[in-house]
């Protein structure tokens, strides 16, 4: 048995808990705050009077709203659920830490945490919030109390280092024993009132020692998943922190990028490399990433499909920030008035966007690991980086095709869990049209899935690529047309052999 049973095999949904839904009682204001109409999504994205970029604008979605919505996450196949951070903090995306020990009023209290916890619990859907130890808020209770001063990384002549230096953004000394202790309270406390497991924001960066005492935790939360932020193969890294215990997972993004490069371009030698180095994960590990096609930290998967500024010739896809860097200076002004006079995608391009999109999210749920679908996909929201890709969810817009294809991959993959929690992966045609994989358990059984990146329809001959005759599998997934020797534009095809 896994030491991550209840895990394996789990679809996550991504929210920003600000941006999803309002339900109860009016707000009450905050000083320093601006509370935003839900159907003015147009983000503040200019600077103020002073030239800073504030993100003190909120829409006041909260705890209460989620969990109204349990529900309809669960018709969609999500049995897990991923919460940005929650505590007090001036910004409305709370990285900026303000107080760990508290839950921002407008978001909710620990009694609505733990009601959402309970009743996530009630539907099968696991609870997993997001915690930021790398940094506080130059306004934070700890920055400004001289009884934390000794948590804060200086320089050699003594001053204090920011992250990236963002002025309000305070690194802490991670191998400090008293910031230890403490957060590994906070910790414990998000455990005991219902979450099932913690996403490290900036893991990889976190010391080696930090990590080895945060995993106390698991004393009284065995099944407790701690899951660090981390951008590159993680083996690759000089520390990777997957093989000597430190995170029990990573964010997946070296596989969502290979994932979106070969559905835009048909970039097989990416695809094919980052499946070779994420196969030499250790099985534990692999079987419990966070997978993604797009999440808060990176433009929306249509955008990245269609729009402008993607590039396979960079890093990530999404690396599109290259032409407003100067030196060590950014344009801030001009990239966010790109992204806001590029916005919207046009309606033939979106529909492509979302007929790619469905190939992308197909290759996701296929793959070892734990899918995770950043709120707004199954509604076909597009956007460019923040503030443009974390938009209010627009409970208004209907489309039925998106949703209802969401529903059924998550159905699809319900029902094949014996294979896709824990089985093996193996491609078995990769070109820069067709993608055929193979997932396969120890009893011998299979799951062949197909994909067409192309706007052409393709013949294919599955016996070509497989011992047995494919007429006697069945089909467990299919788009329109899709048949076992041809594929539809942009179409899917899944076959399980028992």
């Amino acid at each position: 048995m896994s030491k991550f049973e209840k895990w394996l095999g789990r679809t996550a949904y991504q929210i920003i808990p600000d941006r999803f839904l309002r339900k109860g009682a009016k707000l009450k204001p905050m000083e320093g705050r601006v509370l935003k109409k839900w159907n003015d999504s147009e983000p503040n994205w200019k600077p103020n009077e002073y030239g800073v970029y504030e993100n003190n604008y909120f829409y006041g979605g909260n705890l209460k709203g989620i969990m109204s919505k349990l529900e309809y996450l669960k018709l969609l196949g999500f049995d897990m659920i991923y919460l940005t951070p929650i505590e007090l903090s001036s910004n409305y995306h709370h990285y900026d830490v303000g107080d760990q020990s508290t839950i921002d009023p407008w978001i909710g209290d620990w009694d609505d945490f733990s009601d959402l916890c309970k009743k996530a619990h009630e539907l099968d859907i696991l609870v997993m919030v997001d915690l930021v130890f790398n940094h506080t808020s130059t306004k934070s209770k700890y920055y400004n109390d001289p009884r934390y001063a000794s948590w804060y990384k200086k320089d050699e002549e003594g001053q204090q280092i920011f992250w990236w230096n963002f002025l309000d953004m305070a690194e802490v000394d991670t191998q400090n024993k008293d910031y230890q202790e403490t957060m590994l309270s906070v910790t414990e406390s998000y455990l005991n009132y219902g979450a099932d497991g913690i996403r490290l924001d900036l893991g990889e960066n976190l010391s080696k020692e930090f990590l080895l005492n945060l995993q106390k935790v698991k004393k009284k939360h065995p099944q407790a998943l701690v899951v660090g932020e981390m951008w590159g193969i993680a083996t690759d890294k000089e520390d990777p922190k997957i093989l000597d215990g430190q995170l029990d997972s990573v964010m997946n993004y070296p596989t969502a990028d290979a994932i979106l490069r070969w559905t835009r371009y048909g970039n097989t030698e990416r695809f094919s490399n980052t499946f070779e180095k994420i196969e030499g994960y250790p099985e534990d590990v692999k079987n419990v990433l966070l997978n993604n096609v797009g999440t808060h930290d990176t433009p929306r998967t249509i955008t990245m499909l269609v729009g402008d500024k993607m590039s396979e010739n960079k890093d990530f896809i999404w690396d599109i920030e290259e032409s407003w860097r100067h030196g060590e200076n950014f344009d801030t002004y001009a990239f966010r008035k790109y992204e806001n006079e590029n916005a919207e995608v046009d309606r033939i391009h979106h529909m492509i966007g979302e007929m790619l999109t469905k190939v992308a999210l197909t290759i996701m749920y296929c793959l070892p690991g734990i899918p995770c679908v950043f709120y707004g996909t199954e509604i076909g929201e597009t956007g460019y980086k923040d503030p443009f890709n974390r938009k209010p969810y627009n409970w208004k817009t209907e489309n039925k095709d998106m949703t209802e294809f969401v529903s059924r991959l998550g159905t699809f993959r319900q029902a094949n869990k014996d294979i896709l929690a824990t089985g093996q992966a193996k491609i078995i045609k990769c070109d820069k049209n067709i993608l055929i994989l193979d997932r396969f358990n120890e009893k011998g059984q299979h799951l062949y899935i197909a994909v067409n990146r192309s706007s052409r329809g393709k013949e294919i001959d599955l016996n070509k690529y497989f011992d047995e005759n494919t007429m006697d599998c069945t089909i467990s997934f299919a788009t329109e047309n899709s048949t076992r020797d041809y594929l539809t534009p942009y179409g899917i095809l899944i076959m399980r052999k028992d």
